[in-house]
């Protein structure tokens, strides 16, 4: 318990001054002892990394690699000669290897690096359909059932429960293609003093992590390679493999490395510009955006859009999204004079399901939108776009943590088009890659070549 204690303050950040006199209670070891522990940890943790990097037989692809930026202020309170405020600039990261039942659900010989230069070699004479980023009907009734699902769980939670939930709308949408849920075969990297800002950095990043691997720039580059990033990592990663382009060496020129956009990256990257648009100005009290709903929850309007706190940001869309949700069930219940009962009711179940089925014809149904004019009636007009912007961003986002990549790249297929008006996403948008005519498709779903 000592031994536990100390390499958990070591790694807060406990100053010596107190770790002394905790361990004079008993309650910690040395510091030193937690250094040198912490010091074998490492080792281990090298040599497990090494031997999971070792290619194995019949694997033609390498585990995934996700790396990220990381900057961290060492603060000094009283400054003197040599005593400062410094930054750290580095990068951290992690390899990923597929669950083996995945694995045994692909073929394998499609995983190959000559599979993928010959499915890159197809996209120059690839042509585009509008059908490629248009959904099928099965999901267009899906997504139905997934904004009814939404209309259903905020009334359950905060207007009233049916008398039977069996044969009541769902607040769980349907399952598409879940993923198993068995824990992940994560292997940390080591923190690395290179940063990914820049053509220069994202090299010295790929140089520390073959480095780290335990193989050689010629074996690292024998296979398929798949890392993830985000959005200004993969642009200063094409900016190197262009600087490096033509070159015959296969360590030189990087192009057995395939990056993608992670998920909670393009996420992230779509929900905050979804945001920014409906946010509307709160320096005018008649502008009837996002920011009135969060202002009516107590929320500032200058912290509701966080550039660092993910999941903040999306809680704050959650929260505005319910709470339209629950305006438009009052509305269609006839009860937004009503005092809001601080327990949710009971209602017969066939008049529930009424209720929501009324709710999405009116405010989230694509008729809804089509009859509702921006200049007879902006408000409203501005309402059901936002509902129905704001519904994909939670189902991502439930999806994601569901684990249902079916449900998730439904959700990209939207994106696709929408992305096409958002502002601030200038490359990499969603891609739709369940469709078996576009040559990749990502490992997290049934394989990396279609």
């Amino acid at each position: 318990m000592q031994l536990y204690n100390s390499i958990r303050f070591v790694a807060g950040g406990l100053s010596d001054q107190l770790n002394d006199y905790l361990h004079l209670l008993g309650i910690t070891s040395s510091r030193q002892t937690a250094i040198r522990a912490l010091t074998f940890l490492s080792t281990c943790a090298a040599r497990d990394l090494r031997n999971a990097m070792t290619p194995m037989a019949g694997v033609p692809v390498g585990p995934s690699i996700c790396i990220d930026n990381l900057d961290m202020e060492q603060r000094v309170h009283a400054h003197s000669i040599g005593h400062r405020t410094m930054m750290f600039h580095g990068s951290w990261g992690y390899i990923h290897h597929p669950h083996p039942s995945l694995l045994e659900s692909l073929d394998l010989s499609k995983l190959s690096l000559k599979s993928y230069y010959e499915s890159l070699q197809k996209v120059s004479s690839l042509i585009i359909q509008p059908s490629m980023f248009l959904p099928t009907a099965d999901e267009d009734l899906h997504f139905e059932a997934v904004l009814k699902s939404q209309i259903a769980r905020v009334m359950r939670h905060y207007i009233a429960e049916p008398s039977t939930r069996d044969e009541s709308i769902q607040i769980h949408p349907p399952s598409i293609d879940p993923i198993d849920c068995s824990p992940p075969n994560i292997k940390m990297l080591k923190l690395m003093d290179a940063s990914d800002n820049s053509a220069e950095g994202i090299g010295q990043v790929i140089e520390s992590i073959i480095s780290q691997s335990g193989l050689t720039a010629e074996e690292f580059c024998l296979r398929l390679q798949v890392m993830d990033g985000d959005l200004g990592t993969i642009q200063n990663f094409n900016s190197l493999r262009a600087l490096r382009t033509p070159s015959a060496h296969p360590e030189h020129n990087l192009h057995n490395i395939s990056f993608q956009l992670g998920a909670s990256h393009t996420l992230w990257n779509i929900a905050q510009n979804i945001l920014t648009a409906h946010f509307g100005d709160p320096t005018k009290t008649n502008d009837l955006g996002a920011w009135h709903y969060l202002h009516a929850l107590g929320i500032p309007s200058d912290k509701a859009v966080p550039k660092k706190d993910f999941d903040q940001m999306i809680n704050n869309m959650e929260k505005i999204h319910e709470a339209s949700i629950f305006h438009c069930l009052r509305v269609i219940m006839g009860t937004t004079r009503d005092q809001v009962a601080e327990t949710p009711g009971k209602i017969e179940t066939c008049k529930w399901n009424q209720i929501i089925e009324a709710c999405y014809d009116r405010f989230f149904s694509p008729e809804a939108r089509r009859s509702t004019s921006k200049e007879a009636s902006p408000k409203l007009f501005a309402l059901l776009h936002r509902l129905h912007d704001f519904s994909t961003v939670i189902e991502a986002n439930r999806a994601m943590k569901a684990g249902d990549i079916g449900r998730l790249v439904n959700i990209w297929k939207i994106w696709c088009i929408m992305s096409q008006a958002l502002t601030g996403l200038p490359i990499h948008p969603p891609q739709p890659s369940d469709l078996s005519e576009w040559p990749t498709k990502p490992l997290c779903g049934k394989g990396l070549l279609s």
